[in-house]
């Protein structure tokens, strides 16, 4: 049984930073924070936090149980139903008002008075996890990497199928292992659609070669992201070259991955070894980003990160390295790495060597 989640004490950092910031509450529109700061998993909430730590969550009468059941364990939350969200934690709020989410839609926002927008502050909190989030994301991406592992000894890939056929199978696999969903739309590319980074799937039929696949779930409420790289038959002198040197890269990545190291660096170190071997202009896209309650969320890895930025232990961060020849092949290997004392731990543990299937 896993353990039960604080949602007080996480209240109470984020209420830090409002405080902070000069604001007396914060008006939570995003429906991930709203999850992470109460349980409260709905699809209509909003959650008024003051810089006490204590809330007032609002939803409509849909979820009068579940709100309370999910928020049980959580005290320092005043609940009420109705359909005037804002309305209701406008009142809540009084003369003190609050700051709100820069996602709130505009409309909204003036429709609020247009107050002063206060971003990062449930973000930031949520960049290093804890035990249960850690924990969660590890479940996640297990299972998720185990069940490729299975798609592919049984022949999951294989050439005469089409790239649909077979992402509807490894999908399937995915959902009866226990996954709650998919995190992202499949990507499973063969021939020249491995050169298209988010080809997605098509009913081309898999052809001898390099097939990319990009695939994650949804399991409790946290994501798994990784992508494995096979080739159908033997793989000529192209593909070997190229799994060679991404691999290189993506190796040189994962080494840099540690507690105060930048981001910034994990990006560098794969883009150096893909740029001496002469395919750095084919690497079109980050090189990382952290997954949890969303399956692309902060810290990120790209040229465009501040050098300064380092990493902590508990944050999590995918290395993805890709070359993508137009007309002709493409590839990437990605893990999703949690940032430890030690270095990085993968939650993918399966091969990152090429598999010839």
């Amino acid at each position: 049984m896993s353990a039960p989640v604080d949602h007080s004490s996480r209240r109470a950092a984020v209420a830090r930073t409002i405080a902070a910031a000069g604001h007396r509450h914060l008006l939570v529109s995003d429906l991930k924070n709203i999850r992470y700061l109460s349980g409260f998993t709905g699809s209509n909430a909003a959650l008024l936090l003051g810089t006490d730590g204590t809330g007032t969550i609002v939803t409509d009468g849909r979820y009068d149980t579940q709100i309370r059941q999910q928020t049980a364990s959580s005290p320092g939350l005043d609940i009420r139903i109705t359909r005037d969200l804002f309305g209701e934690l406008t009142r809540v709020a009084g003369e003190e008002g609050y700051a709100i989410e820069p996602g709130l839609p505009v409309g909204a926002a003036r429709g609020l008075g247009d107050p002063e927008i206060l971003a990062g502050a449930v973000e930031s909190a949520r960049l290093v996890k804890d035990d249960v989030e850690l924990d969660a994301l590890r479940e996640a991406g297990h299972l998720a990497d185990a069940v490729f592992t299975e798609f592919i000894a049984a022949g999951g890939i294989r050439e005469g199928i089409t790239e649909i056929e077979a992402a509807a199978d490894l999908e399937h696999r995915l959902r009866s292992a226990g996954a709650d969903g998919l995190s992202f739309d499949t990507i499973l590319a063969s021939g020249t659609n491995g050169a298209k980074p988010h080809a997605g799937v098509s009913r081309d039929v898999i052809v001898p070669g390099l097939v990319t696949v990009d695939f994650g779930v949804w399991l409790d409420g946290y994501a798994s992201d990784q992508t494995r790289t096979v080739c159908v038959g033997e793989p000529d002198a192209l593909a070997r070259e190229l799994y060679e040197i991404v691999h290189r890269s993506f190796r040189a990545g994962v080494e840099t991955v540690r507690p105060g190291v930048g981001p910034f660096a994990v990006d560098k170190a794969c883009r150096d070894v893909l740029d001496e071997a002469g395919y750095g202009k084919y690497f079109v896209h980050s090189t990382g980003h952290g997954v949890g309650l969303d399956v692309h969320e902060a810290p990120s890895a790209s040229v465009r990160t501040d050098p300064a930025e380092t990493l902590v232990a508990g944050e999590t961060l995918t290395v993805e390295p890709g070359v993508y020849l137009p007309g002709k092949t493409g590839l990437r290997i990605e893990n999703t790495y949690i940032v430890t004392a030690e270095g990085a731990e993968s939650v993918n543990p399966s091969t990152t060597e090429l598999q010839v299937v």
